[in-house]
C-alpha cells in the first residue's frame, strides 16, 4: 500500500505541477496576446472588458487547457526519474571527462533532460498558440507582425534560447555514453575534442541570443529574431559538419595513436557498469586426458552430470507426473538440495493447475474461481539419475506429494500459469488433489488478498465486467479475492522499475513452496560502457540489485536487497523505505538457493568476450586490433541438425584450487570464428562467494577441442553411428541431448545423454545411453559409471556388438515390426489398467509386454527398449 500511494503521490504531483505550470505559462501569455490584440481599439473608445470574451478567447483558454493536459501527463509519466533524483547518493566513482560522479550520469542527468524537454515542448506550443493570435484577424490570417507582436515573440523566443542552450548542455553529457566512433563506445578523440568544445560554445551562444532576443521586446526588429534563428541553425551545421572533418582528416588515419587512451576507458567503464571489474583470472591447461584420480578427486562432479536435458524431461514429467489432465509442468528448474544427507543437483518442477485444460462441460464460472483454485506439489529428480527403464528417479512425486524431498504445503495458488483471478475460502470447497478415485477438497486458509465486503464485490465485479461475482451465493464475508497471481505480473505491478528475469524457479524451503525471482536495474547512460539488447530495451549498466521471494500458497512477496552499493537501489530503497528489506532478513532456508542468474550471466557472457582485456596500453591495442576476441561455442548435436550456440548451464563441482564442490553457472568460449576452446567462466553462487566470477584462460599454444569438434568426433564413432541406426530401424528414434563440458582435474569433459523413443504417440523419452568424451577419446555406454570406466581406462570401450541392421533379412524386419505393435498394445493396455486403478491387470500386461521385449532381445541380439517408455511402476501414471 505505501509504494502504491508514494506512486501515486509522485505521479499526480507531477502531472498537477506539470499542468498548472503550463497553464498559467500559456494563460499569461495568451492574455498578453489578447489584449495586445483588442485592448488598445476598446480602451482608446472607452470601452473596457475582459480580454477572454468572444471567439479567440474561448478558443485560446480551450486550447491552452488541452496544451497543458498534454504535457501534464508528459510529466506525469517522469515519476520514476523524479524518484531517482530526489535520493541521488554519490558512488565515489567520476567520470575522466567532465569530473562528474556517475550516479549523476544514472540519477540526475535522466530527470535533467526530462525537465529540458518539457520545458522545450511548452515554449514552442506558446510561439504557435501565440503566434496564430496576433496572425488571426477575424476572419483570416495576416502574417505581418506588429511591433507588439515582435516584442512579445522575441520575449518567448528568448524563453526557447535558454531551454535550448540547456538542452545543448546536457548534450556535453550524453557524449560519455554516446557511439559516435565506429571504433569507442564513449567519447572518443573527437567528440572529447570538437563536439564537447562546440557543445560548450553553442550553449554560451544560446545565452547570448536569449539576451538579444530579450532586448528586441525593446527595438522591435524583425531581422533579430530571424538572425537568432539563423544562427542557431547555422552552429548546428557546424557541430554536425566540423567533428565529421576531425574525424576524417585526423583521426580516421591515425586511429590507434588518437583512441587508445578513450578504448582503456572504454574497457574500465564497460566492466564496470557490468559488474566484470573483479572477475578473478587464472589459468587451466585442459590439455590431459581424464584419469581415475581425476574422477575420484572429483566424485561430485561425475555425480552431477546434467544427463535429463530440460526439453526431454519436461516431457516425461508431463506424462509421468501430471496425473490428471488439468495439471501441467511449465518448466524445469535447476537447483542444489541436500537429500539424504548428499548435496546434490536437482531438476524441479511445480505441479500447476490449467483450467484450460478442463473439459469443455466444465469450463464454467463455479469450476474456474472457486473450485479449480490452485496446483499442487512439485516433482523433482537428480539431474544424471535414471531406473532401469531409462526414466527419472524421482525424490519428490506423486500425489499427495512424497519422497526424500519434504513438502508440508504443497498447494500452489500463485505461480507462473496462475492467469485467472480466484474467490477463496467460500462456501464451494476447493479441489485440492485426486486420491485414487475420490477427490480431496481443502479450503484456502492464507490471510492475504482482497476482502469481499459488499462494498469491494460491487467494486470488482464492475472492474472485472463480472456480474457472478455480484451475485452469487457462494461468496461469503470471509472470502478472499485473490488477483494478479501470475507471480511475474505480480511483481512487476508491485515494483514496475525493476526489470525481471524470464525464469522465476520454484523452492522447497522448510517444506514450503516459494518462488524466487531475479530482480535487475539497468540504466543507458554509464559513461564509457557499451550498449547492447536487454529484454525490451536497451542497456548500457545493469545490477542484479533484488531477490524477489514469492510464498506459492498465499502470494505473501519479500523483496530482498543483495546489492546495496547499487546507486539505483539506494535511490529506490529511499522512496519506498516500505517495500525493500536487506537480504540478512532473507531466511537462511531461502538463501541457500539463491543463484547467479541467467539473463545476467548471459549478458556478461557476451561482454566478456571482448572485453576480457585489460584496461592499460596493451590491453586497448589488443581490443582496437580485435586480435583477441572470444565467441559463446556452437554445436551441432547430430550430422543433420542446425548448429545452436551454447547457453550458460549450471553445474556442481569443484574449482580449481578449491576444497569444496559448489554450485557455479558456467560458459566455455572458443576464438572469435574457430571452433577450439581458449577460455571458461564460472559465476558463484552459495555462501560468502555468491556474485564473484572467475575466469580461467586455456594455454594459447595449444588446441583444446571445442564443442563442435567433439561432436564431429562422436558423430563420426562407427560404433555409435550403428547403434543409433539400428535403433532408428528397430521401433525407436534417437534424441541426442546437449554435448556440456565441465573442467576435471586437467582435463574437460564433454558429456551428451542419449535418449530412445518409441515411434507411437505419447511415448516418453527413455535415457538409455551416455556419450563421455576428453581430448584424446570418445567412451560409449549404457551408463554414466559404464561410460566413466571406458574413459578412464577401467573397463573396455564398446566393441559394437550388435550386427548392423543390414544383416536382417524382410522376414526378421517383419518380425520385429510384429513384436513392436504386440508390445505396444500391451503396454497400453497395462496403463489403462493402472488409470482405473486396476493393479491386477495392470501387473498381467506388463508381464506380457516384457516376454514380449524377451523375444526382440533375443531376435536382435540388443535390450530391447519399452515401446512406449513409462516406467512400470504403478505409483507413476500417465495423463488420463
Amino acid at each position: 500500500r505505501d509504494v502504491y500511494t508514494t506512486r501515486v503521490t509522485l505521479e499526480w504531483s507531477l502531472f498537477a505541477g506539470g499542468f498548472l505550470l503550463a497553464f498559467v505559462y500559456l494563460l499569461f501569455n495568451v492574455a498578453i496576446a489578447l489584449r495586445a490584440r483588442s485592448g488598445a481599439a476598446l480602451r482608446a473608445v472607452g470601452i473596457s472588458r475582459s480580454v477572454f470574451r468572444g471567439p479567440a478567447g474561448w478558443i485560446s483558454l480551450v486550447t491552452a487547457a488541452i496544451i497543458a493536459v498534454i504535457l501534464g501527463a508528459g510529466a506525469f509519466s517522469q515519476w520514476q526519474s523524479l524518484a531517482l533524483y530526489l535520493h541521488a547518493t554519490p558512488t565515489g566513482t567520476t567520470d575522466p571527462v567532465l569530473g562528474q560522479d556517475v550516479s549523476f550520469y544514472l540519477l540526475t542527468l535522466p530527470f535533467l533532460h526530462a525537465v529540458a524537454n518539457w520545458s522545450l515542448g511548452l515554449e514552442f506550443l506558446a510561439i504557435l498558440l501565440v503566434g496564430a493570435l496576433y496572425s488571426w484577424r477575424g476572419d483570416s490570417f495576416d502574417f505581418r507582425p506588429t511591433p507588439r507582436a515582435i516584442a512579445h515573440v522575441s520575449v518567448l523566443l528568448a524563453a526557447f534560447a535558454v531551454s535550448l542552450a540547456a538542452a545543448t548542455w546536457l548534450g556535453r553529457f550524453d557524449l560519455l555514453s554516446a557511439h559516435n566512433s565506429n571504433i569507442v563506445w564513449g567519447a572518443a578523440y573527437t567528440d572529447v575534442n570538437a563536439r564537447l568544445p562546440l557543445y560548450t560554445f553553442q550553449a554560451g551562444v544560446g545565452i547570448v541570443l536569449a539576451g538579444a532576443l530579450v532586448a528586441n521586446a525593446w527595438v522591435r526588429r524583425l531581422w533579430l529574431p530571424a538572425a537568432a534563428v539563423g544562427t542557431w541553425i547555422l552552429l548546428t551545421i557546424i557541430s554536425q559538419a566540423y567533428p565529421g572533418v576531425v574525424q576524417g582528416v585526423s583521426v580516421t588515419p591515425n586511429a590507434q595513436t588518437y583512441e587508445l587512451p578513450y578504448i582503456q576507458r572504454e574497457i574500465a567503464g564497460t566492466r564496470a557498469a557490468y559488474g566484470l571489474s573483479n572477475v578473478s583470472a587464472g589459468s587451466f591447461t585442459g590439455d590431459q586426458p581424464l584419469t581415475a584420480q581425476d574422477v575420484q578427486a572429483d566424485q561430485v562432479t561425475v555425480n552431477n552430470l546434467r544427463l535429463w536435458d530440460y526439453t526431454q524431461l519436461k516431457e516425461t514429467y508431463q506424462q509421468q507426473q501430471t496425473l490428471r489432465t488439468y495439471y501441467t509442468f511449465n518448466d524445469i528448474d535447476i537447483d542444489r538440495y541436500n537429500v539424504n544427507g548428499q548435496y546434490q543437483q536437482l531438476e524441479i518442477s511445480a505441479r500447476e493447475l490449467n483450467t484450460s485444460n478442463l473439459s469443455s462441460a466444465a469450463q464454467n464460472w463455479v469450476n474456474i474461481h472457486l473450485q479449480y483454485t490452485h496446483g499442487y506439489g512439485a516433482a523433482a529428480s537428480p539431474v544424471n539419475a535414471a531406473d532401469s527403464e531409462g526414466l527419472p528417479n524421482y525424490v519428490v512425486g506423486d500425489l499427495p506429494p512424497s519422497g526424500a524431498l519434504t513438502i508440508s504445503q504443497p498447494a500452489i495458488y500463485f505461480g507462473e500459469l496462475t492467469n485467472d483471478y480466484v474467490l477463496a475460502p467460500s462456501n464451494t470447497r476447493e479441489f485440492d488433489y485426486p486420491k485414487g478415485s475420490q477427490d480431496v477438497f481443502t479450503n484456502y486458509s492464507g490471510q492475504h488478498g482482497v476482502p469481499m465486503t459488499a462494498a469491494n464485490r460491487a467494486l470488482w465485479s464492475l472492474k472485472l465486467s463480472d456480474f457472478n461475482l455480484l451475485v452469487s451465493g457462494q461468496v461469503t464475508d470471509k472470502t478472499y479475492m485473490l488477483y494478479r497471481r501470475n507471480i511475474k505480473d505480480r511483481a512487476s505491478e508491485i515494483a514496475p522499475f525493476l526489470t525481471f528475469d524470464h525464469d522465476p524457479y520454484l523452492v522447497v524451503a522448510d517444506g514450503r513452496l516459494y518462488w524466487i525471482l531475479d530482480a535487475y536495474t539497468s540504466a543507458s547512460s554509464y559513461p564509457y560502457s557499451q550498449t547492447m539488447p536487454f529484454g525490451d530495451n536497451y542497456i548500457n549498466y545493469i545490477r542484479n540489485s533484488v531477490k524477489v521471494v514469492v510464498n506459492a500458497y498465499d502470494g505473501t512477496a519479500n523483496f530482498y536487497v543483495i546489492d546495496p552499493k547499487d546507486p539505483l537501489i539506494k535511490a529506490y530503497e529511499a522512496t519506498f523505505p516500505s517495500l525493500f528489506k536487506p537480504i540478512d532478513a532473507m531466511p537462511q532456508a531461502l538463501r541457500a538457493h539463491l543463484r547467479v542468474p541467467e539473463d545476467l550471466f548471459n549478458a556478461q557472457v557476451q561482454v566478456y568476450a571482448t572485453y576480457h582485456v585489460s584496461a592499460d596500453a596493451s590491453g586497448a591495442k589488443v581490443l582496437f586490433a580485435r586480435e583477441d576476441v572470444w565467441a559463446v561455442p556452437t554445436a551441432q548435436n547430430s550430422p543433420n541438425s542446425t548448429a545452436t550456440a551454447l547457453t550458460p548451464y549450471y553445474v556442481l563441482f569443484r574449482l580449481p584450487g578449491e576444497s569444496t564442490p559448489e554450485f557455479l553457472l558456467i560458459m566455455p568460449y572458443t576464438p572469435l570464428g574457430k571452433s577450439n576452446l581458449v577460455s571458461w567462466m564460472a559465476a558463484r553462487s552459495d555462501g560468502q562467494h555468491y556474485g564473484e566470477y572467475v575466469s580461467y584462460q586455456l594455454p594459447k599454444d595449444k588446441v583444446i577441442f571445442g564443442p563442435q569438434q567433439v561432436a564431429n568426433r562422436i558423430n563420426a564413432n562407427t560404433t555409435i553411428s550403428a547403434d543409433f541406426t539400428l535403433f532408428n530401424q528397430a521401433g525407436s528414434s534417437v534424441q541426442q541431448g546437449n554435448l556440456l563440458v565441465v573442467p576435471i582435474g586437467n582435463s574437460f569433459l564433454y558429456f551428451e545423454p542419449i535418449y530412445l523413443r518409441a515411434k507411437q504417440e505419447s511415448s516418453l523419452p527413455e535415457l538409455k545411453r551416455v556419450i563421455l568424451a576428453d581430448e584424446s577419446q570418445v567412451a560409449y555406454a549404457t551408463t554414466l559409471d559404464q561410460a566413466i570406466q571406458q574413459l578412464v581406462g577401467t573397463a573396455p570401450p564398446p566393441t559394437g556388438n550388435q550386427p548392423p541392421p543390414t544383416t536382417y533379412t524382410a522376414a526378421q524386419v517383419a518380425q520385429i515390426q510384429s513384436l513392436i505393435d504386440q508390445a505396444n498394445q500391451h503396454y497400453k493396455a497395462a496403463y489403462a489398467a493402472l488409470a482405473r486403478g486396476d493393479f491386477t491387470t495392470f501387473a498381467t500386461e506388463m508381464q506380457t509386454v516384457g516376454r514380449i521385449l524377451q523375444q526382440l532381445q533375443a531376435l536382435t541380439g540388443t535390450a530391447s527398449t519399452p515401446p512406449a517408455g513409462a516406467s512400470p511402476s504403478p505409483k507413476a501414471s500417465p495423463s488420463p
